[in-house]
């Protein structure tokens, strides 16, 4: 534990240079309860921590309050003195009060040795347990339809869906930095896969005029380079995408061809194909076939090492008509696929797969459409697209199959689905509602809701969770396993969202 000296008055953070050799970090933000800031450097060195709230003249001692007696509480802030032990670690702990949730407070420290710099800044937002608020810092850039993938130091990449930027957010700091371009505009409806080694391919989409892409890129997040790989044999959007355990990535489906004036070939232009990715030669290679044409579908690796495919806009096979999927294929270890479906409750697409802490997958949400019209008229008008709210269950059990989860309490697609570290799944945001194209195009235009409301989903019940900050659809999010939090980023907006359990 830090060895507390005396107390300062209190000072005004600045920004100066930041030293390697002397880190802060802060994993609690929970009010009430406990906060503790590790901080490491040199051995027995002598340290200076200012802490800074968000608001002028907020009297910190009464909301966050050190175990170090007596406090001098200055105009929104505190600083106190304390101590490394011998092996250059030490421990600032506080008591955050219930009246501190809403409030962004800044962590700094400065070695008492002349000349020396100080840490990195420590930012937390502070937010009562099971609710969401927006972090101290905002995007680097709007994003739609991007991912985020773990990076090492408690870093999150942000990839995708902000055109050429890459961005890594800072989850000890609270804080985007730039990180890179890409050579081109990612695509609409690529795949994006991280590799073992923390690169991520991402493969296919759309190009600039609404044309499938055969392109694959893999992006360092170390270098922060972006080296052009295969391409891939065949042109795809929508494709799913999987990491195996033997560290290649199957990718299978998508769109090879759209034509929105010719429905015969627009639905000729989904694919059952499959294509495999070897890092270690950058190239790929053909996969066996799905029995099943899928595009915009999901692809999960199970503990067993296969990977489910499943939904999707479909083809029947032999008789080649168009459907929204209630099926699934296992892709087997023996690069095969299983010749017979899973069959799951309500067909879906745009929905979350999302496996649970004992390898069930569970799915939520989605968009299913009502085409009937269209192979009755040939019109790809007469589409009626609508949300679902089922979450069938998947277990690989008795050779696998499918029963019937939990209801959502409303029907979403384009949600972020997380898994928490108590279980439960966090559904958030998406849209609601249907889309009628033929009435949209008659002039009665109903568009679907975006939602601001979460969902804490398992395997047998879906309960409202805390509303986000404002409504979001084709968001990113990913768990922080040093808190528990989950950070929600995108969705067409600039700022972030935090899920506090």
């Amino acid at each position: 534990m830090i060895r507390p000296l005396s107390l300062i008055a209190s000072l005004v953070l600045s920004v100066p240079a930041l030293a390697a050799d002397l880190r802060i970090e802060c994993h609690q933000g929970v009010a009430p309860g406990p906060t503790e800031l590790h901080l490491t450097g040199d051995p027995n060195q002598h340290v200076l921590l200012f802490v800074r709230g968000d608001v002028p003249g907020l009297q910190l001692s009464t909301l966050l309050t050190p175990s170090i007696t007596p406090l001098r509480d200055g105009v929104n802030g505190m600083v106190l003195l304390g101590t490394l032990d011998a092996a250059g670690a030490g421990v600032f702990s506080f008591s955050a009060q219930q009246a501190l949730a809403g409030h962004h407070i800044r962590y700094i420290a400065h070695p008492l040795q002349f000349g020396t710099h100080f840490s990195n800044i420590a930012r937390k937002s502070y937010l009562a347990p099971q609710s969401c608020g927006a972090a101290d810092w905002t995007a680097f850039s709007l994003s739609l339809f991007g991912d985020l993938f773990p990076l090492a130091g408690g870093q999150m990449l942000a990839i995708g869906g902000a055109g050429p930027i890459v961005a890594n957010y800072d989850t000890l700091g609270e804080a985007t930095s730039l990180n890179g371009l890409l050579p081109l505009t990612p695509a609409l409806f690529q795949a994006r896969v991280q590799l073992d080694d923390g690169r991520v391919l991402s493969m296919g989409g759309l190009d600039t005029s609404g044309a499938p892409i055969a392109d694959a890129t893999l992006y360092d997040p170390v270098t922060a380079t972006t080296t052009r790989v295969g391409p891939m044999l065949s042109p795809r959007a929508g494709a799913a995408a999987a990491l195996l355990s033997n560290g290649k990535v199957l990718v299978v489906g998508g769109l090879s061809v759209i034509d929105l004036t010719d429905p015969t070939t627009f639905f000729n232009g989904v694919l059952g194909t499959s294509e495999l990715f070897d890092p270690t030669t950058s190239a790929f290679t053909a996969g066996p076939t799905l029995l099943e044409k899928k595009a915009f579908a999901t692809a999960t690796r199970l503990n067993n090492g296969q990977v489910l495919v499943a939904g999707g806009l479909g083809v029947l096979p032999f008789v080649n008509l168009p459907f929204v999927s209630n099926t699934a294929y296992v892709y087997n270890t023996n690069n095969t696929f299983s010749l017979f479906p899973k069959l799951f409750t309500d067909g879906r697409m745009f929905h979350s797969a999302t496996k649970l802490a004992d390898g069930r997958v569970l799915f939520t949400g989605g968009i299913t459409a009502d085409l009937s019209g269209v192979l009755t008229t040939g019109d790809l008008t007469q589409i009626v697209f609508g949300t679902v709210g089922t979450s069938p269950l998947y277990t690989t059990s008795s050779g696998g199959q499918f029963s019937n989860g939990p209801v959502l309490g409303a029907t979403r697609a384009f949600q972020t689905a997380t898994l928490l570290q108590n279980g439960q799944v966090l559904v958030a945001g998406g849209i609601s509602g249907s889309l009628d194209i033929a009435a949209i195009l008659a002039g009665n235009i109903q568009l679907p809701t975006t939602l601001a409301s979460t969902e804490l989903v398992s395997a047998t019940s879906a309960i409202a969770g805390p509303a986000l900050s404002t409504p979001r659809a084709g968001a990113s999010a990913l768990l922080d396993p040093s808190d528990g939090r989950v950070v929600i980023l995108g969705g067409g907006l600039p700022w972030i969202d935090l899920y506090q359990p």
